[in-house]
């Protein structure tokens, strides 16, 4: 069965409501997106271990940013969970992302690192003030060579960026804040489901969009038949 390439982010209330909207939709989708409102919940283990018994892939989106050993500490004692996916923030340097690499190899884990670069609730205005640079698009290369250069598997980014990135053809690209239908947002650099595919994106990040809705399978299916021909599929 083809699947939406698209992770779900399970930001619920509750994770009983998370393990809900995982039965709905596990056929569907690629996989689940488990951040921090679901992994510091209670019940967090039924959650992931739900995930984990669909067979959809795991994405834990804790973005690591520390120093070195204390990430590569902290992916230490992710070792019993074993995430497909795991973030951390590209900023925290070259030293710290080699750490958590090691970690994985250390543990035998078959995680993938994925760097998140900007925010997408962060515009130039943001970004010049933390960084001192106005152009995110350029801030965003910086940081995708810094993770191409170390190694790492993917990246997160705006579907805005994803057109300057096309160089960095094999890291994978995840692209979170994006929508299926038109909506009013708190993210400042977002964009359609459909355009971030045909622009790069190996995968999408749907959240409330689906996860609030009554119906999140119907509204799925929606969006499909509206789409049937273009690239928002798995093979």
């Amino acid at each position: 069965m083809k699947k939406f390439k698209s992770f779900i982010a399970l930001d619920l209330k509750s994770n009983l409501q998370n393990i809900r909207i995982v039965k709905k939709l596990c056929h569907h989708v690629y996989g689940f997106k488990v951040g921090y409102r679901s992994f510091y919940n209670n019940r967090s283990n039924e959650l992931i271990s739900e995930v984990k018994k669909t067979k959809c892939k795991l994405f834990l989106d804790l973005k690591l940013h520390d120093i070195p050993n204390t990430v590569g500490n902290a992916i230490d004692s992710l070792s019993n969970i074993n995430p497909d996916f795991i973030t951390l923030h590209i900023s925290g340097g070259n030293e710290m992302i080699k750490a958590a690499i090691k970690s994985i190899k250390k543990n035998k884990l078959k995680t993938k690192i994925l760097g998140v670069t900007l925010l997408t609730s962060l515009d130039g205005k943001d970004s010049e003030k933390i960084y001192k640079e106005k152009n995110t698009k350029n801030l965003v290369k910086k940081f995708s060579e810094i993770a191409n250069n170390v190694n790492i598997h993917g990246l997160i980014c705006s579907g805005n960026d994803l057109r300057v990135l096309r160089k960095f053809n094999k890291l994978i690209k995840i692209t979170p804040g994006v929508k299926m239908f038109a909506r009013n947002d708190d993210q400042k650099r977002v964009t359609f489901a459909h355009n971030a595919l045909q622009d790069g994106a190996s995968f999408v990040v749907i959240g409330r969009e689906l996860i609030e809705s009554k119906k999140p399978l119907d509204l799925l299916k929606k969006y499909g038949e509206q789409h049937k021909n273009k690239n928002l599929w798995t093979k």
